[in-house]
C-alpha cells in the first residue's frame, strides 16, 4: 500500500507540535524542506527495564529531555538516506543500542527501542497506512513484551483472533475494523484466557491506531513494569 497524500498533508500540519509528552526536538532538518524531501519518523521507548534515554541522530541529540519508558514522539522530519540512530542513558555517553536505517523520502516510519537487560534492540516498522473507509478505523498490534511468548489478539467478543501468533518484536499489518468501542484481549498463542485486557477501547471513525503489548509478563524483582496494553493514535 502507498501512503495517501492526504495522510502526508495531515502529518505536515501536525509537525507544528514536534513531540508528545513535552519532548522538544533539536533536529537539524530545516523548516523550508518540502514533503518530497523528508521521511517521517516516530520514536518510542518500550524497553521495560532500560533507563531514561537520550536519542541521537548522526551524533546529534534530537530531544532536549529524556525519553522515558512508554514515551513516544510525534512524526519527526528526517532527511532521507542512511541515518544512524543511537540510544544512551540520559546525560551519559555509553551507547546502549544503535542502528543504521535507510529512510526513504515520502515514507513514514516508527522506531521502537525494545528488549530488556543487555539484549536491547530496535524495531523499525514502515507505517504503510491508508485513510480508513467511511465508518471504519485501522489498527495494528505490535508485540514488545520481552518475556511473553507468541500472542493472539481478540477484538470484542469475536471467537476468532483478529491477529494470531504475533512474536516478540513483530508488528502486524494495519487491519480495517468498524469504528466503535471494543474490549481488547491479548492471549497466549492458541489459547483463550487473556494475558492482559482493556475494556471499552474507543476506535473513532477515520482513526488509525497502534496497539502495543508492553512490559514484563513476569517482571524481575524491583521492576513494576508489568504486562499492559498501550494504545497510540497515529492519525
Amino acid at each position: 500500500m502507498k501512503v495517501k497524500s492526504k495522510l502526508l498533508n495531515k502529518l505536515m500540519i501536525a509537525l507544528g507540535v514536534v513531540a508528545l509528552f513535552s519532548l522538544t526536538s533539536c533536529l537539524d532538518d530545516d523548516d523550508d524542506i518540502t514533503p518530497e524531501q523528508v521521511a517521517f519518523v516516530s520514536i518510542y521507548h518500550l524497553s521495560p527495564d532500560a533507563p531514561d534515554l537520550d536519542v541521537e541522530l548522526d551524533d546529534r541529540l534530537i530531544f532536549n529531555q529524556a525519553l522515558e519508558y512508554t514515551d513516544y514522539s510525534n512524526y519527526l522530519r528526517f532527511y532521507p538516506g542512511s541515518r544512524e540512530l543511537a540510544f544512551s542513558p540520559f546525560n551519559a555517553n555509553n551507547i546502549l543500542v544503535d542502528t543504521t536505517v535507510n529512510f526513504q523520502a515520502d515514507k513514514v516510519y516508527s522506531v521502537f527501542v525494545s528488549g530488556a537487560g543487555s539484549n536491547l534492540s530496535t524495531l523499525i516498522v514502515e507505517d504503510k497506512i491508508e485513510s480508513p473507509a467511511a465508518g471504519e478505523s485501522m489498527i495494528r498490534v505490535i508485540h514488545l513484551s520481552p518475556d511473553a511468548a507468541a500472542t493472539d489478539f481478540y477484538l470484542g467478543d469475536e471467537s476468532t483472533a483478529l491477529i494470531s501468533d504475533l512474536e516478540f518484536n513483530e508488528s502486524s499489518e494495519f487491519e480495517a475494523i468498524d469504528a466503535g468501542e471494543y474490549d481488547l484481549n491479548i492471549t497466549p498463542g492458541g489459547e483463550t484466557d487473556a494475558l492482559v485486557s482493556v475494556e471499552k477501547a474507543n476506535f473513532r471513525e477515520g482513526g488509525i491506531y497502534t496497539v502495543l503489548l508492553r512490559g514484563f509478563e513476569n517482571a524481575p524483582a524491583g521492576n513494576n513494569n508489568d504486562l499492559s496494553i498501550q494504545i497510540v493514535r497515529n492519525q
